[in-house]
């Protein structure tokens, strides 16, 4: 449960960083030329670009700290969310949705981390 604290405090103090960041800190890399556009859409949105760096962060920590056969998982589920975030195109509300529905199931996954299979 220790663990748990600790990385809960460190996403936290990502987390209020990454409120900080200027546009473009996005998971990706904003000066590309041939950004699709939901990629374009976060790098141009302050909010969508802090929600975009707040996921990105939880999903490097929580494959850090989930056994082989989860993070295998979690991937393929991070993969699948990229599509369905790509759909959503430049349409704002649909991003916003769909990154609040991510960071729902990846703190869902950051409850299961310890439970016995």
């Amino acid at each position: 449960m220790h663990l748990k604290k600790h990385v809960l405090a460190a996403l936290l103090v990502v987390a209020s960083y990454s409120h900080g960041s200027p546009v473009g800190a996005a998971s990706f890399d904003c000066t590309k030329t041939d950004l699709k556009a939901d990629e374009k859409t976060v790098c141009e949105n302050r909010a969508l670009n802090d929600q975009d760096v707040r996921m990105a962060t939880t999903f490097d920590i929580l494959t850090q700290l989930m056994a082989m056969g989860a993070r295998d998982t979690l991937r393929t589920e991070q993969s699948e969310w990229l599509k369905t975030r790509e759909a959503c195109a430049a349409d704002t509300e649909c991003l916003t949705k769909s990154y609040d529905e991510r960071m729902k199931k990846l703190g869902e996954a950051f409850q299961n981390i310890n439970r016995p299979l």
